[in-house]
């Protein structure tokens, strides 16, 4: 039995991911602050047949971060990948932020990030898994009215890549999918940037990162 977890499951990327695996027969896991926004996608799921799940994780709270990595584990009878999929989304220019939001935004799209990777790659380190990381085109291509996600997504490209020969020592995989485009709920832009998570977690020979849409 396969199970994923996702940190930061929303209903865009999130719950196109969980319908994915979950038609493959995956047991996913569903994390977010809030059980608000869990407890409709969870039922959502479970009435398309898949074995959903929902745990509550702050993914700025590192101790959180490993908690609820643990208990999704339980859960679930043991992970097999986990995704980091959380992302504040402000269209903003850095100098118009305040102090409080440059925090609050980098605490989930960079700190929230590194929480996961380091607790995922502690429960997988002695019997192999996979991580997965939402990244973005603001990665490659940067803008300043969208400052910190941007800064946020290139900070977690720049990790992953660096990650990827150590984590293999570890039996550990690590990929990235570069999203170039927006992504509505229950989108078809949504199915492919879950596909593409489909690919990285399934193929060894899909490399490290996989960019959606394709050509951009």
């Amino acid at each position: 039995m396969s199970a994923l977890l996702i940190v930061g499951a929303g209903p865009g990327i999130g719950e196109a991911a969980a319908e994915r695996f979950g038609r493959e027969g995956w047991t996913v896991i569903l994390a977010s602050r809030s059980p608000r926004t869990l407890d409709p996608m969870v039922a959502r799921l479970v009435g398309q047949g898949v074995d959903a799940h929902a745990v509550v994780i702050d993914a700025t709270d590192a101790e959180a971060v490993r908690n609820g990595v643990r208990a999704a584990d339980r859960l679930a009878g043991g992970l097999t990948a986990v995704l980091y999929n959380a992302a504040k989304v402000r269209q903003q220019d850095l100098f118009s932020m305040t102090d409080a939001e440059i925090e609050t935004d980098l605490a989930v799209n960079v700190a929230g990030g590194l929480h996961t990777i380091r607790a995922a790659t502690e429960l997988f380190e002695d019997r192999g898994g996979t991580i997965l990381v939402t990244g973005g085109g603001l990665a490659l291509s940067p803008h300043a009215d969208w400052a910190s996600l941007g800064l946020g997504k290139a900070a977690l490209r720049n990790v992953v890549e660096g990650l990827v020969p150590a984590l293999r020592e570890r039996n550990v995989r690590i990929g990235l999918a570069t999203v170039a485009t927006l992504v509505a709920p229950a989108s078809v832009e949504a199915a492919g940037v879950a596909d593409a998570f489909w690919d990285l977690a399934n193929d060894p020979a899909a490399g490290w990162e996989r960019t959606y849409p394709a050509a951009a």
